[in-house]
């Protein structure tokens, strides 16, 4: 087995799972916001940690797909040219 189509898959993987966490990440900031709308906006203001901006999060749930596509994307790749080789040797 070719060790660099390997190699290729298992970057592809952990930008998938990259991907993965930023789009939880996100999600739970967004459902964060839904929660806290009881708060005033003096409370929000003064800790970004209760209140995450709605803004940067959409934007980083959306990085996140783009991640996560990228390395599905890589990951076919690696399988289509690890087949390759296999078809090659046969």
């Amino acid at each position: 087995m070719n060790i660099g189509s390997m190699s290729i898959i298992q970057n592809g993987i952990q930008g998938f799972m990259n991907g993965q966490a930023l789009v939880n990440r996100s999600a739970a900031e967004l459902a964060h916001i839904n929660t806290s709308r009881n708060y005033s906006p003096a409370e929000t203001s003064e800790d970004p940690i209760t209140a995450p901006d709605p803004e940067k999060s959409v934007a980083s749930l959306k990085e996140g797909e783009i991640y996560a596509r990228a390395g599905a994307k890589v990951i076919s790749a690696g399988y289509n040219t690890l087949g390759t080789l296999l078809d090659m040797k046969v």
